[in-house]
């Protein structure tokens, strides 16, 4: 690390600017048009009061007011009180400057439907001709057609039919929180401050933080008293770098791997187009690219001409089932797909079934596997490609390519196997599988991001057709100019696993027992992987271990291993934070399948990784079952409010002592939620303890504030808004049995 250029390395380390932001409402008015449940008004009016919205118009209400509809307002009741009530939605959007409607279903395609942040910033921009009214049809039937004609926008959201209430709610709250957005702020109290936007540090700033810090921990004796004796610094640096076990997401690229492609990218020879053979540098170039297609085909055991390169396992699924349903459509317009097969093969078929194809989908048996059986009984005469993924990337399940293979042989169907994560770590020939193509990628073996392959077979090559046009590469299956150094390290990569694949399975294999030793004893997990005993090696994806978790939630069982890389189910999916769809066809419940963790061994991990993986879920777990124990806090007096259920995500138990004076002298929290709801339910306790119970409420204003409020100060993003009003209910619910009780002394 170099010196930082002035003498005082924390001269340019500036206090960030605290400044109030100033936000002018929009006039938003909420537009319920035959709303046919009470209750849905009444969660309406809450999300328009933790919004800040008051103008709620009611068209041709069911029955209103009702009592369901008061209780389900809870703090909004001022804005049901104000609620007005008209018979026609003109009378409702007279005055209005811009009318956004909304669906939850499939809309006439000449309507041009927007993204909710887009229509937020037309809602600015036109908001200073009038209101804005947001426009919500009946829970069942949505808006009618000529109700739409009067919208000038209209919006997509989602919902589900089992909870109305949530859909009507949840969309206000999204749509007025991206307005407020749009207008460059979040809502909340007139006298509440926000930190201005701060861009990143720069790289130079955070050597200039690095070396100031170096200096203070030396200067205050911080040193390392460790046998290596390293800096305080790369002691820091040492025990905040997680232990990588997430192999089944990527593979760190192989040193000899990294080599080869440097040599490539630098050697003047290699720089040519492997396209331009009419020159030395182009045949040097192609001559690389011929090399690794051949070592690829070697480890797969098929001809070179065999292996077409791609941009990755993706782009080689998408090419097999939109090439050979397009290449073969005369031949049939159905095709079988394994209800857990990647993103990349579900989002190619469903694409599909919106353009005249019709998808079977093939569901798992107890044991987790796609079944010869279930597809011979799923095939029908016009079936034209059957779609089944080697090994499962969420559980490591094996499938029978081979015996589904032979049915789908005998029907003269063409078979696609995604075999993305077991290509180089368990053998994979094309003989052997009997598949027709083989998708396979290189980074899941150590190779380069970026660069994969559709391994095409005799019976499939003459029904493909490529999914992009302009160049004869790859036999015309890929055009475009050939990445040498990308194939130079996915042939190296292949070259690598074909000598020591098996040493690799059985290293892997032998780590992922030795993490479940050290979990055992700990209850309430279940195993969706393989069994890992020897005889059963063929059945799962070496050194893979699925484990569902029972009374932790995901999130927050992440979170509590920040010592691990590991994550809670695909790559592609982890960010949504939904449910595992794989977990899901497996029949775990919600919750079940949210809490669960795929941990991945490689050929780099090593017994003490296993070890530390153990200890820290094991901590996790026992920790997280503490905070969500059943049961009062110690002691007498403790008044307890609970919201929320394990199968929405989120439960919580608010538990509130109050003293002789009436004040509040202690609270408690069970929490099964993630980790921004313990953290706001955290910041609460410290505000509740000694105010006046009976002022305790949250509300604008107030010392314990709104959930709007508690997200904006947390960074909470509006789509959890859902989880915070769980807090809330239950710490009203507490604060009114505490009424209860005194009112009857």
């Amino acid at each position: 690390m170099s010196a930082p250029p002035a003498d005082n390395p924390s001269a340019d380390l500036r206090p960030i600017d605290i400044r109030p932001i100033d936000i002018r409402p929009i006039d938003i008015r909420v537009v319920l048009v035959e709303t046919s449940h009470p209750g849905n008004i009444g969660a309406v009016a809450r999300a328009m009061k933790n919004m800040g919205l008051s103008r709620l118009v009611l068209v041709r209400p069911r029955s209103f007011p009702d009592p369901e509809a008061t209780a389900r307002a809870s703090g909004g009741a001022d804005v049901l009180a104000d609620a007005r009530v008209v018979q026609d939605l003109a009378a409702a959007v007279a005055d209005c400057g811009l009318v956004v409607a909304t669906t939850a279903r499939e809309r006439d395609p000449n309507i041009r439907v927007l993204d909710v942040r887009d229509a937020a910033v037309r809602a600015v921009e036109e908001a200073a001709r009038g209101p804005v009214a947001l426009l919500f049809g009946n829970e069942r039937t949505g808006l009618t057609n000529d109700e739409l004609a009067s919208a000038h926008l209209l919006l997509r959201i989602p919902a589900n039919p089992q909870y109305s209430s949530l859909n009507l709610a949840m969309a206000v709250q999204l749509i007025t929180y991206e307005v407020y957005r749009a207008r460059g702020a979040v809502h909340r109290s007139a006298d509440a401050v926000t930190a201005e936007a701060v861009p990143l540090a720069t790289g130079a700033e955070m050597e200039r933080l690095y070396t100031h810090l170096a200096q203070v921990l030396e200067e205050i004796g911080f040193r390392d008293r460790t046998t290596s004796g390293g800096s305080a610094v790369t002691r820091l640096d040492s025990v905040t770098e997680p232990v990588f076990l997430d192999h089944a997401s990527t593979t760190p690229l192989d040193p000899a791997v990294a080599a080869a492609m440097v040599e490539c990218l630098l050697a003047p020879q290699t720089q040519g187009n492997a396209s331009s053979t009419s020159h030395a540098h182009g045949r040097a170039a192609a001559a690389l690219v011929e090399r690794a297609r051949g070592e690829v085909a070697e480890l797969v055991g098929v001809a070179p001409a065999q292996v077409v390169f791609t941009a990755g396992a993706t782009e080689a699924d998408n090419l097999a089932v939109l090439g050979i349903a397009r290449g073969r459509a005369d031949h049939g317009r159905h095709l079988l797909i394994g209800r857990t097969e990647h993103k990349a093969v579900i989002d190619p078929a469903r694409f599909l079934a919106k353009h005249g194809f019709e998808i079977g989908w093939l569901g798992p048996d107890a044991a987790g596997r796609i079944t010869p059986q279930a597809v011979a009984a799923a095939l029908r005469p016009d079936t034209q490609l059957v779609s089944v993924m080697h090994a499962n990337n969420e559980t490591g399940i094996v499938n029978d390519i081979a015996g589904i293979a032979a049915v789908c042989r005998a029907a003269g169907v063409l078979l696609h196997t995604d075999a993305a994560q077991t290509a180089g770590k368990m053998p994979v020939s094309m003989r052997a599988l009997g598949a027709d193509l083989i998708s396979v990628s290189a980074h899941k073996m150590y190779g380069p991001k970026g660069i994969g392959a559709l391994v095409v077979g005799e019976a499939a090559r003459p029904w493909l057709e490529p999914l992009m046009f302009g160049g004869p590469q790859e036999r015309g299956l890929r055009p475009g100019t050939p990445a040498t150094h990308q194939a130079v390290g996915f042939g190296r990569a292949a070259a690598i696993a074909v000598a020591r694949s098996a040493l690799d399975a059985e290293h892997t294999t032998a780590l992922a027992r030795r993490l479940l030793a050290g979990l055992d004893g700990l209850p309430g997990i279940r195993c969706n992987h393989a069994p890992l005993d020897p005889a059963a090696v063929a059945l799962g994806l070496p050194g893979l271990v699925s484990l569902s978790i029972e009374g932790v939630e995901g999130e927050s069982l992440l979170a509590a291993l920040p010592e691990l890389a590991v994550s809670s189910g695909a790559a592609c999916d982890s960010a949504s934070g939904e449910p595992s769809y794989v977990l899901r066809a497996l029949g775990l419940p919600p919750e079940l399948a949210q809490s669960t963790l795929r941990i991945m061994f490689g050929r780099h991990s090593r017994e003490p990784d296993a070890d530390l993986a153990a200890a820290a879920i094991r901590r996790a777990v026992e920790s997280l079952r503490a905070a969500d124990a059943p049961g009062a806090p110690a002691g007498e007096g403790w008044v307890m409010g609970e919201a929320g259920r394990l199968r929405e995500g989120t439960r919580v138990r608010c538990y509130l002592q109050v003293d002789a004076a009436g004040r509040l002298s202690a609270v408690q929290w069970r929490i099964f939620g993630c980790p921004q709801t313990r953290a706001v339910a955290a910041s609460l306790a410290a505000v509740l303890v000694g105010q006046p119970a009976s002022t305790a409420a949250p509300s604008a204003g107030s010392r314990t504030e709104s959930p709007t409020v508690w997200a904006a100060h947390h960074g909470i993003p509006v789509e959890k808004l859902g989880r915070l009003l769980k807090v809330e209910d239950a710490l009203r619910q507490a604060l009114a049995r505490i009424d209860a009780a005194t009112e009857s002394r």
